[in-house]
């Protein structure tokens, strides 16, 4: 998929500066960016939703902790 990217200067000139620091264009820069976005929030979903079953599972024995 192709799209135009609009970014205020300094954040262009930032991602200028380090697609250069690591050798590699400001577009794949962008693309490792992106997908390392997606990844974290994957992560970070399938960590609400295992705590979600913990606590659902578990919800006597937080109970009894609340108590003390």
């Amino acid at each position: 998929m192709a799209f135009t990217l609009n970014l205020k200067p300094e954040v262009e000139q930032r991602l200028k500066e380090l697609a250069e620091a690591e050798h590699r264009s400001m577009h794949k820069t962008v693309e490792v960016a992106v997908q390392a976005y997606l990844d974290r929030h994957e992560r970070d979903e399938w960590t609400r939703q295992a705590a979600r079953r913990v606590f659902e599972e578990d919800a006597e024995f937080f109970d009894m902790l609340g108590d003390r």
